[in-house]
């Protein structure tokens, strides 16, 4: 997972910016959510956001970049933010 400030065509002028890759490594088709939470310097957590790959197949990766929305930042201010970490993962198997 790469993260950093940036200027990104969504998320807008320096936002927080994270890569992420969710890999399906299960035996089925499976559905996944990734809790991301955003650190300050003292890695105090300012706030959360998450991500999901739906529908997954085996073996098969889903990519894409997330930022956290000034609304899920509550502990402080977007600019404070200096790294992430994975809070959570679930995965829940598609029934065929």
């Amino acid at each position: 997972m790469k993260s950093g400030v940036q200027d990104h065509e969504t998320w807008g002028e320096k936002a927080f910016v994270v890569a992420y890759e969710i890999t399906n490594k299960g035996e089925s088709t499976s559905n996944y959510f990734v809790g991301l939470d955003f650190l300050d310097s003292d890695g105090d957590v300012l706030g959360s956001t998450g991500v999901t790959a739906d529908k997954l197949g085996v073996g098969k990766t889903h990519k894409g970049n997330t930022a956290p929305l000034p609304a899920e930042i509550t502990n402080g201010k977007m600019a404070d933010i200096r790294d992430v970490r994975v809070s959570q993962v679930d995965r829940s198997a598609v029934s065929p």
